[in-house]
């Protein structure tokens, strides 16, 4: 059996580059205002592209309430 070749070590520049990568990272990961801000604008993009669907939602949630307040008053009056 062969050794493998050592791999030879990253200058400090290449280390300090990689460390600044990985510190980067972790810092976006742990920003939690930053992500659900993110996601936030994310959807409402996506919102924006679909108008018709959101306004079809809107309805049928709309509907939905209507209905079960109609509802709640009959059984009530009753």
């Amino acid at each position: 059996m062969t050794d493998p070749q050592p791999q030879p070590e990253p200058s400090v520049a290449e280390q300090r580059a990689a460390l600044a990568s990985t510190v980067d990272a972790l810092h976006r990961k742990v920003d939690v205002p930053a992500r659900v801000k993110a996601g936030a604008r994310h959807e409402l993009d996506r919102v924006r592209q679909q108008p018709r669907g959101v306004a079809a939602a809107g309805l049928v949630s709309a509907f939905v309430v209507a209905y079960v307040a109609v509802r709640q008053r009959r059984r009530h009056s009753h």
